[in-house]
């Protein structure tokens, strides 16, 4: 047996509830020779713990200083909040997470806040590729400038990176005042050319490179050209897509972000032209690839480049501004003031393209394109991932 370090701790109600319940005497147990997916944990509620309380239990690798939320569909046993002993067990696969160490600590506790959602990042592992019955899906909960490093060749071909963005209030444009009530995850990168082909077997680009945007991809490759067309009165993908082989080996509903969720995740906070919180043309040039730094040797001469080149917002987001214009789910029409949650028009027969390209001279955060007809494929056009959550 392989025993996971004992880590004793109060439970979450305890700061809020006056100390009217804790979680005592916590110890894991994890198979190894091979090791075994399953670790059973044990734990001991002391006090009254409130109905609308949940179970959260983490686990984190001191080796490698990541740590892990489990995911509802993972834990079985006695979930419950009685007081007593309780026994339950975390089924390390069915959420993708690696765990093969003799220096993991295990923490239990109950909550009664906003369920965080499994971490701040999630992490799509795509290195089966078509092949794959399933993707693991893993989910981190350290903070960007912590010892993880995305900006590195794992995470932009095999892994796919998701930031956690909370719900919050901006002006839209600048001018219009939109809120999103919702959290959602959105790709520190846009898709690049090798995820693209793990997911749907091909590379439809025309400047080749693992690590570069995916491009000459139209919004009906991505999502589907039948029903799906009519977002946002049918939210459904057609299965031969990215979007529909990316939800059936994950069973997560992934979509191209609405246009309030990608200037909203653009900005990080800001309200400036740039996310770096700049005004100027000089702001622009170390943040994407655009016409004015197209031949700063960061890439290609007036191609778009590998992403992560430049640097990311405050959140965590590479390539907002410039490198290739990114496909967004709205059909383009005009903007209202005081929404929540907004779709955009019901119809058109354009769609929104945002951020700038390579080819483009005007890549701020309030920047709306369109592009006349979503079945249209050029090679400054590309996209990146959102995952809508429910709380």
């Amino acid at each position: 047996m392989n025993r996971g370090r004992i880590a004793i701790v109060l439970a979450g109600l305890c700061a809020t509830m006056a100390g009217a319940a804790e979680v005592r005497n916590v110890t894991a147990e994890q198979r190894w020779s091979p090791w075994d997916a399953k670790v059973k944990i044990q734990f001991e509620v002391v006090g009254e713990v409130p109905t609308n309380a949940w179970l959260e239990v983490a686990a984190t690798d001191l080796d490698y200083g990541v740590s892990y939320m489990a995911m509802p569909i993972a834990l079985s046993g006695d979930t419950g909040n009685e007081v007593g002993t309780h026994q339950i067990e975390w089924d390390l696969d069915k959420q993708g997470a690696n765990l093969q160490s003799d220096h993991v600590e295990f923490t239990v506790a109950y909550s009664d806040r906003r369920h965080p959602a499994y971490g701040v990042f999630s992490i799509i592992d795509l290195s089966a590729g078509t092949n794959a019955v399933a993707y693991p899906v893993t989910y981190v909960t350290n903070l960007p400038g912590s010892d993880i490093d995305f900006n590195t060749d794992e995470y932009k071909t095999t892994k796919l990176v998701l930031r956690r963005i909370e719900p919050g209030t901006f002006m839209m444009c600048g001018e219009y005042e939109v809120t999103l009530t919702k959290p959602f995850y959105i790709g520190i990168f846009e898709v690049t050319q090798k995820q693209y082909e793990l997911v749907t077997g091909g590379n439809p680009s025309g400047y080749k490179g693992d690590m570069r945007p995916v491009e000459e991809v139209s919004w009906n490759a991505i999502r589907g050209d039948s029903t799906t067309y009519n977002w946002p009165t049918i939210t459904t993908v057609d299965g031969n897509t990215f979007m529909g082989q990316l939800r059936f080996r994950t069973g997560l509903d992934f979509d191209l972000p609405t246009e309030a969720q990608w200037e909203f995740a653009c900005r990080a906070g800001t309200t400036n032209t740039y996310n770096n919180g700049g005004e100027t043309e000089d702001a622009l040039k170390v943040l994407g690839r655009y016409t004015g730094n197209s031949s700063d040797g960061q890439g290609g001469y007036s191609e778009h480049t590998t992403v992560g080149s430049y640097m990311p917002n405050a959140w965590g987001l590479y390539d907002m501004h410039g490198n290739v214009e990114e496909w967004c789910l709205d059909w383009y029409g005009a903007l209202t003031n005081g929404v929540m949650n907004p779709e955009g028009s019901l119809s058109d027969s354009h769609r929104v393209i945002r951020g700038g390209g390579f080819r483009s001279g005007n890549c701020s955060s309030s920047y709306r394109g369109y592009v006349w007809n979503p079945w249209l494929a050029r090679d400054y056009y590309g996209f990146r991932l959102v995952r809508n959550l429910s709380e």
